[in-house]
């Protein structure tokens, strides 16, 4: 060594051989050390589509589920409307509908079918649940019964 030796000991600064910018790999040492390039949009084509198709079957199911609580809400109205003193099966019907037109959009195809006896009314809506997916379509289903308001000896 030396002297006066100069603090820090430090080799001299060298000039890089490269004319790439600092950080930067060249091609040649890139694709070396990379070997799964392009592998970024084949892992999202392959995770895209069960992503996509869990996104509308729980859609579908949220739809499915809104459908069951129309159909309900209607044979519900249905039976309070029928289930009336001196009310009659008509009653409960017009109830229904008007309910069913009142919600709108989430039950297609909307039939109430309605039977009354003596003792008892017995409200049944019957539709199809709005699909995301052309092609499939949920049918709904719901009944709802109740005594009729009648007088009674003690």
């Amino acid at each position: 060594m030396t002297w006066p030796l100069t603090w820090p000991l430090t080799r001299p600064a060298t000039r890089r051989a490269t004319s790439w910018p600092r950080g930067q790999l060249s091609p040649r040492r890139r694709d070396a050390r990379a070997p799964d390039r392009g592998s970024s949009p084949v892992e999202f084509a392959i995770t895209a589509l069960p992503v996509i198709l869990l996104t509308f079957a729980i859609v579908q199911a949220g739809l499915f589920y809104f459908a069951q609580s129309i159909a309900l809400g209607a044979a519900t109205q249905g039976v309070s409307a029928g289930r009336g003193y001196q009310a009659d099966a008509a009653a409960g019907q017009r109830r229904a509908s008007n309910f069913l037109n009142s919600v709108g959009v989430g039950l297609d195809d909307p039939q109430v079918t309605v039977i009354r006896t003596a003792t008892e009314i017995r409200v049944t809506v019957t539709g199809h649940a709005v699909s995301v997916l052309p092609g499939l379509t949920w049918t709904v289903t719901k009944t709802a019964h109740g005594p009729i308001e009648r007088p009674t000896t003690p």
